[in-house]
C-alpha cells in the first residue's frame, strides 16, 4: 500500500516537472548591442503592448542646499519671534548641565544637554549651551555644527542669534579657522 502511495507520489511530481517552467529567470542577449547611449541621456524602454506604465505623482523637485541668509538688521530690529517657552524638564536639565560645566564635568553636562534636545529641539538655548559644552571639550567640528543647527533653528530671536554666531566666532577661532572666526563676528555684530 505504502508502495503504491510511494509511486503515485513520484509520478505526480515527474508530471509536474514535465511541463513549461513558469518560473524560468529572464535571459538577456549580450550578442550583437546598439551602442551605450552618452551618460545622462534618457532611452526610450521598449513598446510592449501588455506593459501600460503610469506615474504616481510628480517627480521630486530636488534644490542645492540653501546657504544662511545674510542678516537684515532693519528687519531684525522691526518683527522678532519670540522664544518658545521652556517645560519645567528642560529648564532643570539646562540648570543641571550649567552647574556641571561650572564644576568640570562636561560629559555629564554633554549628557544632560543631549536629553534637553530631544525633548526640545526646538529651543535655541539648548543648542548654545550644547555647542559650548563641545567646544570647552576641544570637539570643535561637533560644536560647530551644533551652533550652526541652532542658528538655523533661532530664526527671528535676534538676541539668540548674536550669541551662537559670537559662539561660532570662538569655536572656528579655537579651531584655528581665522577666517571663518571673522566672518561669524561680522555676522553676530549685525543683531
Amino acid at each position: 500500500m505504502n508502495r503504491i502511495y510511494l509511486l503515485a507520489a513520484l509520478a505526480a511530481l515527474l508530471v509536474g516537472c514535465a511541463g513549461p517552467n513558469p518560473y524560468r529567470a529572464p535571459v538577456e542577449e549580450r550578442g550583437a548591442r546598439a551602442p551605450a547611449p552618452p551618460p545622462g541621456s534618457v532611452v526610450p524602454a521598449e513598446d510592449t503592448p501588455q506593459v501600460q506604465v503610469t506615474p504616481l505623482g510628480e517627480p521630486p523637485v530636488i534644490r542645492a542646499r540653501r546657504e544662511a541668509p545674510e542678516p537684515d538688521p532693519r528687519a531684525a530690529a522691526g518683527a522678532q519671534t519670540p522664544p518658545q517657552a521652556q517645560s519645567p524638564a528642560v529648564i532643570a536639565l539646562l540648570q543641571t548641565a550649567s552647574s556641571e560645566t561650572g564644576r568640570g564635568d562636561l560629559r555629564a553636562a554633554q549628557s544632560r544637554l543631549e536629553r534637553a534636545l530631544r525633548i526640545a529641539p526646538r529651543d535655541p538655548e539648548v543648542y548654545i549651551q550644547l555647542a559650548d559644552v563641545q567646544r570647552r571639550q576641544g570637539q570643535f567640528l561637533q560644536a560647530e555644527q551644533v551652533a550652526l543647527k541652532g542658528i538655523d533653528i533661532a530664526s527671528g530671536q535676534s538676541n539668540a542669534l548674536r550669541r551662537l554666531w559670537t559662539l561660532l566666532a570662538e569655536i572656528r577661532a579655537e579651531a584655528g579657522d581665522d577666517t571663518g572666526a571673522a566672518e561669524a563676528r561680522r555676522r553676530a555684530a549685525a543683531y
